[in-house]
């Protein structure tokens, strides 16, 4: 079996043990949530894992004779890459991963949902990535369209996932804990997926169910930082700053009346990537550091983060490094492509030291199945690779400058091409080597 076989059948084995339907199942499973006789439950799932974890939750109600309690139908709002005919709840499709006016609806339906519940019910969120954009409702000064640039303006700009949500947090009338005050005096536990790097819970989805430390003073900052406060729509910049005037109330510091716990992580995931590789022989190194910067320079640093491994190493024949994070892309051209795919291409331009006398393969992979506006989940990187960018002799670092991963890889026959996973736990890296 060669080393893209075994990168590919270590990340799959992985993806299908941290499916979020069994995620949810064992969670609660283990966990006895239901100790108290609660009148009513009202179950919510939102995010790009939504169908899988309502199913995972339903597959425990069914078991445990528990479905007699649900309020009507329990709400699902989902992408329209993750539909299901499962017609055991109500399935709303929204979208992702620009919000529109679906994304409102959705808002409105769970809003109006959670309202009902009382002090001697438990409102279930089920959350994951993808809920800040299938799940919207703008501050009331505030257009859809407003929101849309405000978000498309941080994107682009480099913004990472933590500054973008500070910001999205404080135009929003759901995010930064107020759906959890929302629910009122009820009883609310929210099972989260973590997309975020380090689980900030305040920031997957934008942290609608959890407390919230950042300010308007924060979201002002970020804009500032990245020279957008003149670019943003007037309004957006009224509201804000009212905010900072107190004119308008902060996210809420303090809720009680929720419990959130997160049932899979991006650092659970590598270290089930860590333990299957090591279940085939690999010598397995987890770096500690996550790879959060600007997607090329974070492809050259892991070359050095592998020359160092194979150089300690060297008694081992095979090795598996097992790296994570989520990437940023400044836009600065007008290809295609996506931040695992430029990660790899640049990884790619620069390989040098050890690893070139070694045979090597990295896979750089959104758990999404998605990378960037692209059908691709990520790239598959390996010797061959390499030898047939040698013979197309093509200028890679102009394909690097124009944000154009996408077609240069194509090209070479390394694009990973999944289809939506139905999960995220943000980005994963393997790279497997060789010495013998």
């Amino acid at each position: 079996m060669s080393l893209r076989d075994d990168a590919i059948n270590i990340y799959s084995s992985c993806l299908d043990k941290l499916d979020p339907r069994t995620s949810v199942y064992n969670y609660l499973k283990s966990n006895k949530i239901f100790q108290k006789n609660y009148k009513q439950i009202y179950p919510i799932a939102f995010g790009k894992a939504s169908v899988s974890m309502m199913d995972g939750l339903l597959d425990y109600f069914l078991e445990n004779k528990l479905t007699n309690k649900i309020n009507n139908k329990p709400i699902v709002i989902s992408s329209k890459t993750n539909i299901t005919t499962n017609s055991n709840f109500m399935l709303h499709i929204s979208s992702h991963p620009i919000p529109d006016s679906t994304s409102i609806e959705a808002a409105d339906k769970v809003i109006n949902y959670v309202k009902k519940s009382t002090d001697q019910d438990l409102v279930l969120f089920l959350i994951s990535g993808g809920g800040s954009s299938l799940l919207c409702k703008p501050s009331e000064s505030i257009t859809l369209d407003d929101k849309i640039l405000v978000t498309d303006l941080l994107l682009k700009s480099g913004a990472n996932i933590n500054e973008i949500n500070t910001v999205r947090k404080h135009i929003s009338s759901i995010k930064g804990g107020r759906l959890a005050q929302l629910a009122g005096p009820s009883n609310c536990v929210s099972l989260i997926i973590s997309d975020v790097i380090n689980d900030d819970l305040s920031t997957i989805a934008s942290g609608p169910t959890t407390e919230d430390l950042t300010t308007y003073k924060e979201s002002l900052k970020v804009l500032s930082k990245y020279n957008l406060t003149n670019s943003i729509p007037k309004n957006v910049l009224e509201h804000l700053t009212k905010g900072v005037d107190g004119s308008i109330d902060e996210t809420p510091i303090k809720l009680t009346n929720i419990n959130n716990k997160i049932i899979c992580s991006n650092h659970l995931f590598k270290e089930e990537l860590a333990n299957a590789a090591s279940n085939i022989g690999y010598k397995t190194i987890t770096p500690n550091k996550n790879l959060t910067g600007e997607a090329a320079e974070e492809g050259k640093h892991l070359i050095g983060e592998i020359n160092n491994a194979i150089n300690l190493h060297k008694e081992n024949k095979k090795i598996a490094i097992i790296t994570g994070g989520e990437t940023v892309v400044s836009i600065k051209g007008s290809g295609k492509g996506g931040r695992n795919q430029e990660l790899a291409l640049s990884f790619l331009a620069n390989l040098q030291g050890e690893i070139v006398s070694t045979d090597w393969v990295l896979l750089s992979v959104g758990t999404d199945g998605i990378d960037g506006p692209t059908d691709a989940a990520g790239a598959i990187i390996d010797k061959e690779a390499e030898q047939n960018y040698q013979k197309i002799n093509l200028n890679i670092n102009d394909y690097l400058s124009n944000n154009d991963s996408y077609t240069f890889l194509h090209k070479i026959n390394s694009l990973y091409i999944t289809g939506p996973s139905g999960t995220n736990v943000a980005d994963i890296q393997i790279t497997l080597i060789s010495n013998s």
